[in-house]
């Protein structure tokens, strides 16, 4: 699974969010939701959350880790595709109106529409076209 593409949409007035269907699909009906290093969210599913947790285990003190798992939070989406926003979660990642689901390979990124910036890597440059790939 990787999680492509960017969707524009609003946050509600109940601060709910609707989740493309592409990404719900490989989301899960579970999924974990998390402050991002950069002023934005991410949502992970289950197992691939459960991979980064394992590894934050072995390699953080005690007290790291508590800090980290409190900073998480399960996620669901409801009958009509939204995704309830905990009032930290956006004050985290300053959402008003305007929001960007972004897809950033293993995770799907929550931006606000003024925060966001499309990598600065031109494409030509991030992909080998000459590896012995069938594109």
């Amino acid at each position: 699974m990787s999680f492509i593409g960017i969707y524009f949409h609003n946050l509600d007035a109940k601060n709910r969010l609707f989740i493309p269907v592409k990404y719900r699909d490989d989301l899960g009906e579970k999924f974990v939701v998390m402050p991002g290093p950069h002023g934005n969210l991410w949502l992970y599913p289950t197992d691939v959350f459960e991979g980064i947790a394992e590894q934050y285990r072995r390699t953080h003190t005690i007290e790291e880790q508590s800090n980290f798992f409190s900073s998480v939070s399960n996620g669901s989406v409801d009958n009509q595709g939204r995704l309830n926003i905990e009032t930290r979660f956006k004050e985290h990642a300053n959402l008003k109106k305007e929001v960007v689901l972004s897809g950033g390979g293993k995770r799907v990124e929550v931006w606000p529409i003024e925060n966001f910036r499309p990598g600065k890597v031109e494409l030509k440059d991030a992909i080998d076209y000459s590896a012995d790939v069938d594109w």
